[in-house]
């Protein structure tokens, strides 16, 4: 029987990860940021919806709410130290404080899933 030789060429880390479109700028990361910034929004207080609305993404990795008053709502607790009420009845049932880690909590299974399932229709 003959011998044969094979010699497998792979790119480096980096190439395989642009490739595929997972690296900081690729498709994939586009898309997580974008469904979380879509998931995001009823986890944000809502009273007139200006702090909804300052939710944007900023680049492929980050989204920024950019309101003077984001800050107090994010960490539920006023200048003063007193614990900031949420109003469940307009702010929607998921709004409060922490909304980022709530949301991942809530409905990280599923981000992973419809990324995954991204990954594979490409």
């Amino acid at each position: 029987m003959p011998k044969y030789k094979m010699r497998v060429k792979i790119d480096n880390y980096g190439v395989i990860k642009r490739n595929l479109g997972v690296n900081e700028q690729g498709r994939v990361q586009r898309f997580v940021t974008d469904e979380v910034l879509t998931r995001l929004l009823p986890y944000i207080p809502k009273r007139s919806g200006t702090l909804r609305s300052m939710a944007n993404k900023v680049s492929p990795t980050q989204i920024k709410v950019t309101s003077p008053y984001a800050r107090v709502q994010f960490f539920g607790v006023t200048k003063h130290g007193a614990p900031f009420n949420y109003n469940l009845a307009t702010g929607g049932a998921k709004a409060g404080s922490h909304w980022d880690r709530r949301l991942l909590q809530d409905e990280g299974k599923a981000i992973i899933a419809k990324t995954n399932k991204f990954i594979r229709s490409k």
